[in-house]
């Protein structure tokens, strides 16, 4: 028999996508409210990145519905799924309580099955002792069905998010970052020749025009032989720790038309700046990505991932996954020292939540250990908003 599906919208919408993904009903009936309403649109655009194309059906409610607002809602829609001949289940987990307890009321009366989205539990809680849900489910409850289907850019959809990409290859350039990564004083030298006093670009200042790129193309780094030789192998860099010109011919032209910012210039300094940028810190980025990539139940992790704010531009984020029903957002930096830690420790509490939702596993790793006052510091806040610490050291000892 057919399905129809009513769930409530609230503000996180991961309990909203796993009955679809389970269920795969061919008619879904959201009933929102004025605030949840934007919410329901996101769900929508989530169901058909999943290719799922159910026919959606939205019931408006009041502000602050009450039970019994809530209960006339759900009955109205389970009467005329009746009239279809449609099997009914009702999805309470959203909404105020005053909702869920009206949804919950209204299937438990007209005997049809219902769910509870159990996040905690990975699994789906029957409203009833009828074994109803269960037949459907086919006897198993548990997300585990589903887990491997929900992705990065499922959730950020689900979440209002308009564009997440793919993300870069960070497995490719894993050899490079494991040589930095275990020996902390070539890491140092491969640091200070690229953003020491006197080195390629002194404390990240980079040339700011085409014109002064194609200066330094041909200017040696200064990189010890094994790191050169690998990021060359790479492909990171041309032999002799030069960095690479396959954009040279377009600097070239831009410098001879328009000598400064647009976005031609973006596009062919940015191999450049992904090279300086790897070798400077962001090797750091990858090792992290490993160690999550052992963790139980991770999945789908990108590394440089860009995401499309639709109140703003692209924004890129260092690593993101999904593990369980959460998304994992991780950001790394070389270094504490110098550091206003308690801002970005505020952003990655805020831009995790902006992603992912409500449910979200927020870790800040940081290569370099920092000293005693700083740590204490560090940790305090951390466990205020809820963010795991990870150090290289700590990444060392479980190697």
């Amino acid at each position: 028999m057919p399905t129809t599906l009513i769930q409530l919208i609230s503000e996180q919408t991961v309990q909203n996508l796993l009955p679809v993904m389970r269920l795969r009903p061919g008619h879904v009936v959201h009933l929102v409210t004025p605030r949840t309403e934007p919410r329901e649109a996101h769900v929508r655009r989530a169901f058909a990145a999943l290719g799922l194309r159910p026919e959606v059906d939205v019931v408006g409610l009041s502000d602050m519905p009450d039970i019994a607002e809530s209960y006339r809602g759900v009955e109205s829609v389970i009467a005329a799924a009746a009239g279809r001949g449609d099997d009914v289940v009702v999805n309470f987990t959203g909404g105020t309580k005053l909702m869920g307890i009206g949804a919950y009321g209204a299937a438990t009366l007209h005997k049809v099955a219902s769910l509870y989205v159990d996040t905690d539990r990975s699994r789906f809680l029957p409203g009833d002792q009828s074994g109803a849900l269960e037949r459907m489910l086919d006897g198993d409850t548990s997300f585990g069905p589903l887990l491997r289907q929900l992705r990065v850019d499922i959730l950020a959809i689900a979440n209002g998010m308009q564009r997440v990409t793919a993300g870069q290859d960070w497995r490719r350039l894993l050899p490079l970052a494991e040589v930095l990564f275990a020996d902390r004083d070539l890491e140092r030298r491969v640091h200070d020749a690229v953003h020491g006093t006197d080195g390629f670009s002194p404390g990240g200042r980079e040339p700011r025009k085409p014109s002064a790129w194609l200066k330094v193309l041909d200017q040696p780094i200064g990189l010890p032989d094994e790191v050169a030789e690998i990021a060359a192998d790479l492909g990171l860099l041309r032999p002799g720790g030069l960095l690479p010109d396959h954009t040279r011919q377009d600097l070239t032209q831009l410098a001879q038309t328009r000598d400064g910012p647009s976005s031609g210039y973006f596009q062919a300094v940015a191999p450049l700046q992904h090279a300086l940028s790897l070798l400077s810190g962001a090797w750091w980025e990858l090792i992290v990505a490993a160690g999550l990539d052992n963790q139980s139940g991770m999945h789908d992790l990108r590394w440089s991932v860009q995401v499309g704010d639709p109140d703003g531009p692209d924004q890129e984020e260092d690593l993101l996954a999904v593990q369980g029903v959460q998304l994992v957002f991780v950001s790394c930096k070389r270094r504490a020292a110098g550091q206003r830690l308690v801002p970005v420790m505020e952003e990655i509490r805020s831009r995790a939540a902006t992603i992912g939702g409500r449910f979200n596993r927020r870790i800040l790793a940081v290569y370099e250990s920092p000293h005693r006052g700083l740590l204490d510091n560090m940790r305090a806040n951390a466990a205020r908003l809820g963010i795991e610490l990870w150090f290289g050291d700590d990444l060392r000892r479980e190697r």
